[in-house]
């Protein structure tokens, strides 16, 4: 975690980015931006509208002048939040945090408007270990989406591994703030959080966690290095163990984070229906088109596993469209080092035959696999597409 200094230097930074972006609130000429500051106090000398926001306008450059002219606006007016903030950002850059502390404090008593405020507040309460009184903080400057966001939502994501304080955390979340989808967002590849702490947490806050987010925080192990506590994430969210493979049928076809079929950006792969007239049978299968981009083959599909190491056998049928050769196959690599433990080539002919090969997962650099499908490059004209369908991993 950083020091408090440190986090003070940073708020510095993140309060000019957060008053450079405020805009204009004032609506009188005096209150302008493109009026010249001198001009526009002698219009109203007295206005805290005129002077806040001259104030806010002038400390992403000389955050002196605007503390003076944050000054005259509470002079004029007590309560002017948004002087407020400025005074108390002047006050950081003095290393007087005490009085900053006090001043943001005022902002957050009057107002959950300021982000900056907000985000301070949070920081404070946060290390006092008021952990629901930081959260609340938190979440009200969330909620105004500034670049306060920045600063705060890394740290609620450190807080999933911080016990005193994660019941205070998943209770918000439960809720259902605007920002949660952010949260789960930036949970999935952090390496600081704990995503099993989380799940327990939200499941004793009576929260209804929706599978995406179950997968982001089983996802979230996975970066932080633990693949037993992705597949207990996992256990505790959805209820029963996490399969081998989703949709090894391409039916019903889901994707939650690193889970499920990921399509490649350059395509050749497509759901199709799986029936024709030799075989009848109902559902859909994959149908990979040959590869004309080279002599490589182009990854088309593929989906994560989490398959504990020792021997493993992989299982599939395929059959081509209108042709006698295959144009894909099947490989499995560690998806850390990409190191190929397995391969084999698509069954080819116009009825559905069996395929497969055993792979043995290494004890160490390999605590995530990747079953991948090729397209095999094929240059002739009028290659035919190959159809996979019926995966399983045992």
């Amino acid at each position: 975690m950083p020091t408090r200094a440190e986090r003070v230097r940073a708020a510095v930074l993140i309060g000019v980015a957060v008053l450079a972006g405020a805009g204009i609130t004032a609506v009188d000429f005096a209150a302008d931006a493109s009026v010249v500051p001198e001009v526009a106090t002698q219009v109203d000398p007295r206005n805290s509208d005129v002077l806040a926001n001259l104030a806010e306008n002038t400390a992403n450059t000389d955050l002196d002048a605007a503390h003076a002219l944050a000054l005259r606006a509470i002079a004029s007016n007590p309560l002017d939040d948004r002087a407020l903030v400025v005074a108390a950002l002047a006050r950081t850059s003095t290393n007087e945090i005490a009085r900053a502390d006090g001043l943001f404090g005022l902002v957050t008593t009057l107002t959950r408007r300021q982000p900056l405020a907000g985000a301070w507040m949070f920081d404070v309460l946060a290390s006092r270990g008021d952990y629901a009184g930081a959260i609340d903080h938190a979440d009200a400057a969330l909620r105004r989406r500034s670049a306060a966001d920045t600063d705060v939502m890394p740290v609620m994501i450190k807080i999933t591994g911080t016990g005193r304080a994660l019941p205070a955390l998943a209770r918000k979340l439960a809720t259902m703030p605007p920002w949660r989808d952010d949260f789960f967002g930036a949970l999935v590849r952090s390496k600081e959080g704990n995503g099993l702490a989380l799940m327990t947490a939200l499941k004793q806050a009576g929260d209804h966690t929706a599978p995406v987010e179950v997968a982001a925080m089983a996802s979230q192990q996975i970066a932080a290095g633990s693949t037993a506590n992705a597949r207990a994430v996992w256990l505790k969210g959805f209820g029963s163990p996490l399969p081998p493979l989703l949709s090894p049928n391409f039916e019903a076809m889901v994707q939650y984070g690193d889970f499920g079929w990921t399509f490649g950006a350059r395509g050749g792969a497509q759901i199709v229906a799986r029936g024709d007239a030799a075989d009848g049978k109902p559902g859909h299968a994959l149908e990979v088109q040959p590869s004309r981009t080279g002599k490589r083959p182009l990854p088309v599909v593929q989906q994560a596993m989490l398959l504990e190491s020792g021997g493993h056998r992989v299982t599939f049928e395929g059959r081509s469209v209108g042709g006698t050769q295959s144009v894909a196959s099947v490989v499995v690599r560690c998806a850390g080092t990409d190191q190929e433990l397995g391969r084999a080539g698509v069954p080819a002919g116009q009825h559905w035959a069996p395929g497969g090969f055993g792979f043995f997962v290494p004890p160490t650099d390999c605590p995530i696999q990747k079953l991948v499908i090729e397209a095999v490059p094929n240059l002739t004209q009028g290659g035919s597409p190959t159809l996979i369908d019926t995966f399983r991993v045992e």
